[in-house]
């Protein structure tokens, strides 16, 4: 099953959505007020999902000011260190992060346990037990009916395929703003594949889906719906009574919960541990999480003020690029990394990388001159994307994956499992990233 080439087969609408994925900055999207709960169908168990038809490829998605937090742009921007393309030390080997279990893709729709009709898409990544006497398909993550893109690692498999090993430590992983629960799979397969169950869950009302219809909701609403949104994910996991996650309930530890996230996600991983409150009302911090990992994130004193930081006291791991200009390192990295109490806490700055580093758009740019007849503005809106991240000059991607699935391997291993977390003293010559511990 495994294949360390990668087969990826993307099809134009396909392509066109995760674009609209990786659009714009992710702090929360101005709207006009349009409905943050609904679009989801009732479910009573576990429901194969699809997103809603798309009939043309869109135009690319305008960027959308922020009503919680303007752009944080610093009024400098420092010349950073050119890339290197290759590793610049053999202290340590930073590579994919690819752990011995294979990895299966099961996707799931969660029912809105209030009664309402906030149903929460989810897909799930975990180990498969070895020995399977069924070849499993490879991983699609559908965008549309018919409209996929294949994974290099990952099957699709149901959870009586999950390896008898548990329980497993959960990870919970939270998209950008205008993004899908996938865009980083290389991510996620990678954390799974270690010995990890990761959940991702489509925020209904910030999702790539919604921008493109026109349908995403309040700025507010996303920023206080999203780290509810992670909570109710940890419930439905970890009860047992859940019709909609049997089969993984009982291999889970309740006591080992992390949630990562990028960009404003980033923010729901920070919220997660902090609390949130704005005009709409109040997320109280969830006692569950005991560490988070933020890639990129957007973290301005009008999301999250320097108290809210203040109070986050469980070990934490920052990671973002020196080039990125939509979350800059000021004030987004900086705020958490000196007001936070986390122990401990680690800080990796990957040189000349971007925010697109933090998702699997430099694929897509890859595979697009692959497809025919596709048409000038699907392409010309991937590059445009790809920009922040896919360069010449950007850091290589297969670089930057392994730097990001490495730390984020090695910090998991290090609170929940019996790893030991990787030193600075093992990368001061790597000029390429810049590693602190605090």
């Amino acid at each position: 099953m495994r294949s360390t080439a990668r087969r990826r087969s993307v099809l134009i609408a396909a392509a066109t959505l995760v674009v609209a994925a990786c659009s714009g900055s992710d702090t929360p999207a101005s709207s006009d007020g349009g409905s943050v709960g609904g679009g989801e169908p009732p479910a009573t168990t576990v429901t194969p999902t699809t997103d809603p038809p798309v009939t043309e490829p869109p135009p690319p998605p305008p960027t959308e000011p922020a009503p919680t937090e303007p752009p944080t742009t610093p009024d400098t921007v420092p010349a950073t260190t050119p890339p290197v393309t290759e590793p610049a030390s053999d202290d340590i080997v930073l590579d994919d992060a690819y752990g011995p279990y294979e990895v299966g893709v099961a996707t799931l729709t969660i029912a809105d346990a209030s009664g309402g009709d906030r149903n929460l898409t989810v897909d799930v990544w975990f180990p498969l037990a070895d020995g399977l006497d069924t070849e499993l398909p490879p991983q699609q993550y559908t965008l549309l009916p018919g409209t996929y893109y294949e994974s290099p690692y990952a099957v699709a498999a149901t959870p009586d395929a999950l390896s008898p090993d548990g329980p497993f430590p959960l990870v919970v992983y939270s998209h950008g703003s205008g993004g899908l629960r996938y865009i980083h799979s290389n991510y996620t397969e990678a954390i799974a594949s270690n010995g990890y169950l990761v959940v991702a869950p489509d925020h209904i009302g910030n999702t790539a889906v919604e921008r493109l219809a026109g349908t995403e909701g309040d700025g507010a609403a996303n920023a206080l719906n999203r780290p509810r949104d992670v909570t109710a994910v940890i419930d439905a996991f970890l009860n047992p009574e859940s019709q909609e996650t049997v089969g993984f309930v009982g291999s889970i530890d309740p006591g080992r919960i992390a949630v990562t996230g990028h960009s404003f996600g980033g923010f729901t991983a920070y919220a997660m541990a902090a609390g949130f409150d704005n005009e709409l009302g109040e997320f109280v911090a969830d006692e569950r999480v005991g560490a988070i990992i933020t890639l990129a994130p957007a973290a301005g004193e009008s999301l999250l003020t320097d108290e809210r930081l203040a109070s986050i006291d469980i070990p934490a791991l920052v990671m973002v690029g020196t080039d990125d200009t939509s979350t800059p390192i000021e004030p987004n990295v900086t705020r958490p990394w000196e007001l936070t109490a986390s122990s401990p806490s680690y800080r990796v700055d990957l040189v000349a990388a971007e925010h697109q580093t933090f998702t699997d758009v430099c694929a897509y740019q890859d595979f697009m001159p692959t497809l025919s007849d596709v048409p000038d503005i699907v392409t010309d809106t991937i590059n445009d994307f790809a920009v922040e991240g896919c360069s010449a000059d950007d850091m290589p991607i297969e670089r930057a994956q392994a730097i990001t699935n490495s730390f984020a391997v090695a910090f998991l291993d290090s609170i929940f499992k019996d790893g030991t977390p990787i030193d600075p003293l093992t990368v001061d010559e790597q000029p390429d990233l810049i590693y602190q511990s605090t």
